[in-house]
């Protein structure tokens, strides 16, 4: 699947897909299993080192030599974006989201071990960011260099593309595992991952129900994002036919807002880490972890309902958390 697209490879994979015997006996899931994006790899792992292999590879194919990118000051994305340009020699500038911290902790220390160059935009939030890309790459077009803009998230048609490959990848462990879940949920943040499982579900013609769990926009607004992402990646690849996707987002797990903690989520992460020894992060597999929980407690999700949780990483957030773990 997309085999011709340029593509540099950098994750292990295919990530392990496994079962969570104690979580799923305690919220009364028979067969419930997990799919481990956070172990992909380079730099602690996550979501975006798959779309960052064929991001990378249109870079390089377009001669660029260097990487933009945004997101929040802890943004998973732009850690794994200056993991990516390390070991690739580009270089990496990441426009940031918030004030500049006294202290560089979590994914912000990892992005300056890891040689990116930040630029803080206090007014500004990773949602709001993108818009500053064109203005930026035109100035480092005036300084000689060959930029290429990677939008929050790599939520573009390319950061997209890899998510249906992921979703072959995913058909195969059901194959061999004999499992097939009626559901998948997912945090979403920017879109793509969701629009990408959503794309190769339907290029494979799978018949499974794939849930993304909101973390910081209302559902609606969620949906037509990745409609939208939807309907560009399939005008931008032929081999794809063009179909009216099912999306489904679930709005009531946003809790105080983005990357705000809040005792349902710690709870949640704490529950995965007790139970099974997996860490989930305080800005999106928390509020993941935290949604199907209460679905299967509340028995949205039936007991005999095979369910997949996919983990999309973020575990270095952790660390700038200091309340967890503390009674």
């Amino acid at each position: 699947m997309f085999d011709g697209l340029p593509r540099e490879r950098f994750a292990f994979l295919p990530t392990p897909m496994h079962r969570l015997k104690n979580l799923g006996e305690s919220i009364g899931v028979n067969q419930l299993w997990i799919k481990r994006d956070d172990l992909t790899g380079i730099s602690f792992g996550g979501n975006k080192t798959r779309k960052l292999e064929f991001v990378v590879g249109d870079a390089k194919a377009n001669k660029c030599d260097t990487l933009v990118t945004v997101g929040g000051v802890q943004s998973n994305h732009c850690r794994q974006t200056a993991a990516v340009a390390a070991v690739t020699s580009m270089r990496c500038i990441l426009l940031l989201g918030g004030e500049e911290p006294e202290e560089y902790t979590g994914n912000l220390l990892l992005d300056r071990m890891l040689g990116a160059e930040m630029k803080f935009f206090p007014d500004e939030s990773v949602f709001t960011l993108n818009k500053r890309l064109d203005g930026i790459m035109e100035t480092l077009i005036d300084f000689g260099l060959t930029p290429y803009a990677i939008p929050a998230g790599a939520a573009m048609p390319v950061g997209v593309v890899p998510y249906a490959v992921a979703m072959d990848e995913l058909n195969s462990q059901f194959k061999e595992k004999n499992f097939y879940p009626d559901r998948i949920i997912l945090a979403v943040g920017t879109g793509g991952t969701l629009a990408g499982l959503i794309l190769g579900a339907h290029m494979l013609e799978l018949d499974v129900d794939i849930i993304g769990v909101t973390v910081a926009k209302p559902a609606d607004e969620v949906k037509e994002e990745v409609k939208d992402l939807i309907e560009r990646t399939v005008q931008l690849y032929p081999e794809i036919e063009a179909f009216k996707p099912n999306i489904t987002v679930d709005d009531n797990f946003i809790g105080k807002g983005y990357a705000q903690l809040d005792d349902g989520v710690v709870s949640a992460i704490e529950m995965f880490a007790r139970m099974e020894g997996i860490f989930l992060d305080p800005v999106y597999t928390g509020k993941g972890g935290l949604a199907l929980i209460r679905m299967a407690l509340a028995g949205n999700i039936a007991s005999d309902s095979p369910t997949l949780f996919y983990h999309t990483g973020g575990e270095p957030a952790l660390f700038t958390y200091s309340e967890l773990g503390q009674k």
